[in-house]
This record gives C-alpha cells, sequence and structure tokens, in this order.
C-alpha cells in the first residue's frame, strides 16, 4: 500500500513494500525513475542485511541470502504517519529467520523539512545476543540530459579508484583510477549496459548532484557510510546514487564469519543502531 506525505515544498509517496520510496515531486517535477522505458521497475529500494552479493556465514553456517538482502521485498507496516513523515517497521519472522538468523526490528522513517527529505533506518536488536546487519540506499534521480552532462560535485577531495565487478556482480579484483577530484563528470561510456561504478572509503560524506559546470540538482548527505556506488540499468535516463555500508565480495573468494567482515555493524542486545541520510532537491 502506498502513502503520501507534503509539506507544501515536497511530495514525496513511499510503499509498504520495502518501505520504498516510489515518488518525489517538487513544483510538479518527478524527481525518481518511474520506468519510462520498461527498463528497470524499482525507485528507491533500501538494502538490508546486506548490499549486492555478500556471503552470510554466521556461527559456520551459510545461509543463502540474495542480493541485496530481502527488504526491498518484505512488506513493511506503516506504525504512524503525519502530513509530512512516514514511519515503516519490520520484524523478523520465518522467512527472514531462513536466511538470516537474526531477530531484530527495523524502522524506516521519512520526514520533509522545507526541501529536504531525511531517510532513517534504524535497526534494534530485541534478543540476547549481538545482532550484525549491513545495510545502503539506492535511491534514482532523473535525468533530462545524456548521463554524460552530469557531475558529482565532493564535499572532500577525493581519490577516485573504481573496483571492476564480474557479470555476476562480484568483485574481480581489476581497478581503473580517475584520478584526484573535487568534481567528477559521470562517465557516459562506462555508466551503460548495467554496470556499476563502485568507489571504496571515499572521504566525503555528502555531495552535489549538479549539471555540468552548471546548475546544482540534489545535495545527498550519507553520514555513517564510506563506500559509493552509480549504477543505472542500460542506457536509461536516470542515475542512482548508492552509499553502502559493505562492498561486494571476490568473485571465487571463501565467505568468512559475517561478524568479521569489513561495513557490517553490529548491535549490542537490546541495543539500536541509527543511521540518518538526508536528500535536499535544490
Amino acid at each position: 500500500m502506498q502513502y503520501t506525505i507534503s509539506n507544501g515544498n515536497l511530495t514525496v509517496t513511499a510503499d509498504t513494500l520495502g518501505a520504498e520510496i516510489i515518488s518525489v515531486k517538487k513544483n510538479g517535477k518527478e524527481w525518481v525513475w518511474q520506468n519510462q522505458d520498461g527498463n528497470w521497475d524499482g525507485h528507491g529500494p533500501l538494502l538490508f542485511p546486506v548490499c549486492g552479493h555478500f556471503g552470510l556465514t554466521v556461527d559456520g553456517v551459510f545461509y543463502d541470502l540474495p542480493a541485496h538482502g530481502f527488504s526491498r521485498k518484505s512488506q513493511y507496516t506503516l506504525v504512524d504517519k503525519g502530513e509530512d513523515f512516514l514511519i515503516f517497521e519490520l520484524r523478523a519472522n520465518e522467512q527472514t529467520k531462513a536466511v538470516y538468523p537474526f531477530d531484530f526490528v527495523v524502522t524506516v522513517g521519512y520526514a520533509l523539512t522545507g526541501d529536504t527529505l531525511t531517510i532513517r533506518f534504524e535497526v534494534e536488536n530485541p534478543a540476547e545476543k549481538t545482532l550484525y546487519f549491513a545495510c545502503g540506499g539506492h535511491e534514482s534521480f532523473n535525468l533530462d540530459k545524456n548521463i554524460g552532462n552530469y557531475e558529482l560535485r565532493f564535499e572532500k577531495t577525493e581519490h577516485l579508484v573504481h573496483l571492476y565487478h564480474n557479470d555476476d556482480g562480484y568483485l574481480d579484483g581489476k581497478t581503473l583510477d580517475y584520478g584526484v577530484c573535487d568534481t567528477f563528470v559521470l562517465p557516459e561510456d562506462f555508466l551503460q549496459e548495467g554496470r556499476t561504478l563502485i568507489f571504496k572509503d571515499i572521504n566525503s560524506r555528502k555531495l552535489t548532484f549538479a549539471k555540468k559546470g552548471g546548475e546544482a540538482l540534489v545535495e545527498v548527505a550519507f553520514d555513517g557510510f564510506k563506500n559509493l556506488l552509480l549504477w543505472r540499468e542500460l542506457d536509461s535516463p536516470f542515475l542512482c546514487i548508492e552509499p553502502w555500508s559493505n562492498l561486494p565480495d571476490y568473485e571465487n573468494a571463501p565467505d568468512v564469519e559475517f561478524s568479521t567482515k569489513e561495513g557490517v555493524f553490529a548491535v549490542a542486545p537490546k541495543d539500536k543502531k541509527s543511521l540518518v541520510r538526508t536528500i535536499k532537491y535544490l
């Protein structure tokens, strides 16, 4: 079921399926991809308890968790709603425990302030043992021009080294060095055919998505996330800006205990972990 909130500046619709953002409108303009060409039916899925192909071994047992986890295909419950906010909840159940052996309560909150959408992702551990998880965002932004006419402006200087992935989505050990910069023009020759740009351990926790050499469009802040991925389906006119806590596994690498993997958060018994991201539509 879909719910809509508005504050006079932004109008946002989210779905109980995946607690996913479906639409963001400002001054009549739709910012979120609406599958205009039939290539991708996503909009802005939330990734939990893993991002990408990321093996899950707990106490020596390997669990068959799908890529990006199960959140995006789970039915959340709406637990609170106001004119300018929504709060969704997902609790562990038999289906989740079959692939992720933890008790949890995930709360997703969306709130509007001026031109800013705040996304609060909180994981509560109701159990007596430590909970481990990874997570990420996957929000889409419509493009009016070819992708090579856009750039990312980072808050800090970055040395951007892309990590290649194979056809199955696993890292293959190859890299591409884009050099040192604080402004990165999106490479049209790379962002096609479903390929993903993967940047590990970036310094910035905020960036501006802008027209090349011109108008700033969106400001994205992602405190708590150190990896940045950029993706679009085929040559569709949208871009997904994806802050992830983890990165995909390397191909053919043996899996190790989930709790020891880079990018995994630990939540003590009866405790919570909150991550807040914001998107300001300029």
